[in-house]
This record gives C-alpha cells, structure tokens and sequence, in this order.
C-alpha cells in the first residue's frame, strides 16, 4: 500500500511538473516577448515561414533554437544563475564575453576587425577630404580607450592592438595633430556597470583638449559637483549579476548653467543636462539628450567668437560640455546619423577648428555601416 501511494505521488508530481512546462511553453509561443530591457535587444520571436528547403539548410531550424533559448521560462533567472556559477564557483574570469575585476564590468575584445576599423576610419577621412582639408583651421583627432584596455593593461586580460588602431588612424587622417588620451586615463575613470568615461573624472582629458585646441586659457575649470543615483549601465543587465548601480555625478556652474543646446533634428532648444532621459533605458542620455545627429551648443558668456566643430560618438556627449566655455559655439556631429553629404547646409566648415572624438569600441564595430 505504501508502494502504492508512493508511485501515485510520484506520477502526480511528475504530470504537475509536465503540465507546467508545457503551459509555459505555450504561454511563451501566444506571449513571446519582444526585447530585453536588461540586455538592451531584441529577443528571437518563433520562425514565420517554415519551408522544406529551410528545414534542409537549416535556417528555420537555426532560428527556432534561437527563439527556444531567447524565450525559455525564468530566463533571466537561469542567466543570473549562469553567471554566478561561472564567476563564483568555477573561477572563470568572463561570462559571455564579460570580464568583472575588481567590480568594473567591461567587454573582452581579442582583437580588432581590419575591416571594420578601415570602413569606420574610411568615413572620417571622407568627412576630412570632403569638408576640412581646404577649409583652414586648426583640425585635431583623438581615440578615447575602452575599459577592455585595461583589463589587458593592468590584469593581462587578452587585448587588441590598440598601437596598431593609433597608427591607423594617424595614417588615414594624417593631416590631422593626433592627441594622446590612453595615458591621461585609468579604469576608475570609467563607470563600473557602463561602458562610458565618468564626467568628474575626465578634468585632465579636457585640459589637454583644451591646450591643444588653444582654448585653455578660455576655460576656468570651476564646476560644481552633482549627483543622480541609481543609474544602470549597459552591463548592469547584460553581466545577469545585478551589481550595485552606479552614481552619475555631473559638473555645473554659472557659464554652462546658461548654455543652450539647440537639436537640428527637433528644432527644439535644451539644456545641456536632460533629467528626463535619465529615467529611461539609458540614463547615460542625460548628457546632451543622448543619440543626436547634430547639435549646437551656444555660450552666451564666451570671451570669443571662436566656435568649434566635433565629431563624435557617446563619449562626446559628456566631455564637450566641459569644452564649451573656450568657444562662442560648439558643433556636435555624430556621422553615423546624419548623411556625411549634408553637413554644409548647416555647418559653415571655414576657419573652425575640428575636433574627431572616438572610441575605440566604435570603430571597430559596424555603427558606421
């Protein structure tokens, strides 16, 4: 009798489990979900057209996996534990090309993709053939380094060659003055859970920008420090670990407090600082509104009628505030949204300076494509 009651107990909780899986299943095949917040993408949805010759080649069959693991039940619950037991207990030193030490979370790159860096480099030469070369001015190109740059530097984690995407770019844009930022920074520098640089960190950077561009002595250098928390980088979501947040601590004061930044795309005119940006997926948006094609910082205070153009990506949107106090006006151009062919319309290139401001990470990725 015991064996009895044992089997159906063992039955009953086996078609319990059953009928759940499959309910899950179900739910996940009528509910499928759409993106993931915490990993800032799409997530596969079940194959639309399912043909013989796709079963064949197998891209029907490559999809459904990629559906059956984007939309598996408790997912970012298995992803968190994942993550833990590879970190924890098995003493890896990534998890899904995530490295964490010392509590910065970074992106493991093991080298840069030739094509990719020459097709991105490609762009900026054709801006500086087509708008810089003949326009006069003084024209300037720096590289800001990933925290991947680090992790090689100071842990020997496998890193690209960083001196041969400098050389590169010096080849391409030689008649731009290369900056050199990589000794000026440091992996404190930078956001733990983000890819970005920190703006109360970057003092240092600007100053060299500054005295390159010949607008140091333009530039006070006094701000005011503040502060929003939490603020959730890019790889608060995707490392699965939930780490502590960050804290954005941005610089204030007199001059950029009357700054105006004016949006070419909206025509609307802003501050420098969006407080409503940083309550939505990417707080790191609260510098100049985040992604914009072009924008217009204008000073009211300057001591100039210098103005300045800078080509740039993200890292761009929070250093070139602590810029503008040097200039009567700061352009901001981010070619990956804006047709290269149109700049003219809106930008008078003769006689201004020119900035290019790019992360590594950048270039070699296919943003410019």
């Amino acid at each position: 009798m015991q064996k009895k009651v044992k089997n159906i107990a063992v039955t009953f909780s086996f078609l319990i489990a059953l009928a759940f899986l499959v309910g899950m299943c179900v739910k996940m095949y009528l509910n499928p979900v759409a993106t993931s917040d915490s990993e800032r993408r799409p997530l596969a949805q079940f194959p639309t057209e399912i043909t013989w010759e796709s079963i064949v080649d197998r891209t029907s069959i490559e999809k459904f996996e990629d559906y059956s693991v984007d939309q598996f039940p408790f997912r970012e619950f298995f992803r968190s534990l994942k993550a833990k037991f590879h970190l924890n207990v098995l003493g890896l030193d990534e998890n899904n090309g995530l490295a964490v030490k010392d509590g910065y979370i970074a992106k493991i790159e093991q080298e840069f993709t030739e094509e990719l860096v020459d097709y991105s480099v490609g762009r900026l030469q054709y801006v500086y053939e087509k708008f810089l070369k003949e326009n006069g001015g003084d024209k300037f190109v720096a590289l800001v380094p990933d925290k991947n740059y680090f992790l090689g530097k100071e842990y020997g984690y496998p890193a690209p060659d960083y001196e041969a995407l400098k050389e590169t770019v010096k080849e391409k844009l030689s008649g731009m003055t290369y900056i050199e930022l990589f000794d000026l920074l440091e992996l404190t520098d930078y956001y733990r859970t983000d890819t970005h640089w920190s703006q109360d960190k970057i003092g240092g950077v600007a100053d060299k920008l500054l005295t390159e561009l010949g607008a140091a002595d333009r530039v006070t250098g006094e701000y005011k420090e503040n502060t929003l928390y939490p603020f959730y980088g890019v790889y608060y979501g995707q490392s699965a670990l939930k780490p502590t947040p960050d804290t954005i601590t941005y610089l204030t004061s007199d001059i950029l407090d009357a700054c105006t930044v004016y949006d070419y795309e909206t025509g609307k005119t802003s501050g420098i600082y969006d407080f409503e940006k940083f309550e939505g997926k990417d707080g790191y948006d609260f510098f100049l509104s985040g992604t914009k094609a072009l924008l217009r910082i204008d000073n009211p205070n300057a001591t100039t009628e210098e103005e300045l153009i800078v080509f740039r990506d993200s890292f761009g949107s929070s250093i070139t505030p602590l810029l503008a106090e040097g200039y009567k006006s700061v352009y901001l151009v981010d070619i990956r949204y804006v047709v290269p062919d149109m700049l003219d319309r809106f930008i008078d290139f003769e006689g201004k300076d020119t900035l290019f401001l790019y992360s590594a990470l950048i270039l070699n990725s296919k943003s410019f494509k």
